[in-house]
């Protein structure tokens, strides 16, 4: 009732993309809840259950929600551009890509194999997190560059999924 509309008053206030007030104020906003479940149990509790909390709302999100925002639209259909979709897409398989080499180190604790996250794994992650909040406010520039006899605008009809 008030989570967005306060987003879209910081949005327009300090000028900021919807592109990227998604992906930075909707996302902090929406993921607070799974970052303090993941840092209580880092600190607190001493357990892994942030890392399954994190991927099972992924997959919530990815495929409850998805699916909820389309039967909730009017006509039960989203028209979206490809070029976005692609966006989405890319990103999405390269933070999976980025997630899998950070928990990929296994060693040895106490007789137990353990995930073991090195600094530069989380840096890894933190840089794509941030490659995708500027290719976000930069997207439109992007596709006109490098798709611009293809291309006429992002959000051309002919563009649309």
């Amino acid at each position: 009732e008030r989570f967005v509309p306060s987003l879209n008053v910081l949005a327009t206030r300090f000028r900021i993309p919807d592109d990227v007030a998604g992906a930075t104020l909707m996302a902090a906003g929406a993921s607070s809840p799974e970052l303090l479940a993941s840092f209580t149990t880092l600190f607190i509790t001493h357990t892994s259950l942030g890392i399954g909390t994190i991927v099972g709302s992924e997959i919530f999100n990815q495929l409850i929600i998805c699916a909820g925002s389309i039967l909730a639209a009017r006509n039960k259909q989203l028209h979206l551009s490809k070029s976005t979709v692609l966006r989405e897409v890319f990103f999405y398989g390269l933070g999976l890509v980025f997630l899998l080499v950070a928990l990929s180190d296994r060693r040895e604790v106490n007789g137990v194999k353990r995930i073991y996250i090195q600094w530069y794994d989380a840096l890894l992650l933190f840089g794509g997190y941030i490659a995708y909040v500027l290719v976000c406010a930069y997207y439109e520039s992007i596709v006109n560059c490098r798709f611009s006899s293809d291309i006429e605008s992002v959000g051309n009809d002919d563009n649309i999924l």
